[in-house]
């Protein structure tokens, strides 16, 4: 019996990765999760931060956002709204990216304005997670 698993990571415009794995490492709304083969079905939600994947005893990591991950024994599919690979980001852009989030997140009101509270803390917990796999942090 093999050890591996199918993991595939898909956004709206593309399917980001699609490979057989050793482990994966998800962030989940209650904390991260481990899976390995053979784990049992669940359906969670993910939110923004890093999913990691163990292939040929190395973790690659994955800057991913909200959406939802189910869990097979023989497979996991993490579908949510955009990802990245490392080679995509660059530390200094995303860097800019965080300091125009955190002056936009001063200057609105939360409460009169929840949902666009929400909408920038979602974008900038997102552009941290990619500054962390991008070296800069």
């Amino acid at each position: 019996m093999s050890d591996k698993f199918k993991v595939e990571v898909v956004t709206p415009t593309r399917v980001v990765l699609d490979k057989e794995v050793e482990e994966v490492i998800a962030p989940g709304i209650m904390g991260e999760f481990g899976v390995l083969i053979g784990h049992e079905p669940m359906l969670t939600f993910v939110k923004p931060g890093i999913l990691s994947f163990l292939e040929n005893d190395k973790f690659t990591r994955f800057a991913v956002g909200e959406g939802f991950c189910e869990v097979l024994p023989d497979r996991v599919s993490v579908l949510v709204d955009e990802a990245y690979a490392v080679e995509e980001l660059s530390a200094g852009a995303v860097t800019s990216e965080i300091q125009g989030l955190e002056q936009k997140l001063v200057a609105i009101d939360a409460t009169a304005d929840p949902e666009g509270y929400r909408e920038l803390t979602k974008k900038l917990k997102m552009a941290q997670a990619k500054l962390s796999i991008s070296g800069g942090a």
